[in-house]
């Protein structure tokens, strides 16, 4: 999330260091701060050269827009949505995909295939057409846990008192 007309021409996390643009981070732990902190270290950047990355974190992608609209940051990492809430731009760096989960037997609850209808539905795409950055690809499709996350391997429990 950037400032309208994007000031700092910032592309990507290697230029909030290499710019001097004063970032806004969410909270430790959160999925965005965890992003944050992986997509520097790809572009091999130290989170301490980036302005204001250890400083106090905001806890939604609505605050982090806040905080870049009213001027107390220069950037934030945070949905597109958020920034065309407060009219702000937005440099897209990576695409994610959101799962549903939850135990096969719970696939025949009332309540889960009533919410599967509705993801399957046209009025589903169609509501999240109207918001920026959001796209839908399978949804209300049943896949397997490692179908959706192919690098995931569930690891049974071993049983109490089992040694190595």
């Amino acid at each position: 999330i950037v400032a309208r007309g994007n000031p700092l021409q910032l592309q990507g996390m290697a230029d909030l260091a290499g710019r001097g643009a004063r970032f806004v981070n969410r909270q430790p732990g959160s999925g965005t701060r965890l992003l944050a902190e992986h997509l520097l270290a790809e572009a091999h950047v130290d989170p301490s050269r980036v302005r204001g990355f250890a400083d106090a974190a905001e806890d939604s992608h609505g605050a982090v827009a806040a905080a870049v609209a009213s001027g107390a940051a220069d950037a934030g990492l945070g949905i597109q949505a958020a920034a065309a809430s407060f009219g702000l731009d937005f440099v897209p760096l990576v695409d994610e995909d959101y799962y549903l989960v939850c135990l096969t037997p719970m696939l025949e609850q009332p309540a889960v295939q009533a919410l599967r209808e509705v993801l399957a539905s046209p009025s589903w795409p169609a509501t999240l057409s109207t918001m920026p950055g959001y796209g839908v690809q399978r949804a209300g499709e049943v896949l397997s846990l490692t179908r959706a996350l192919p690098w995931w391997r569930f690891r049974q429990p071993r049983p109490a008192g089992h040694r190595g």
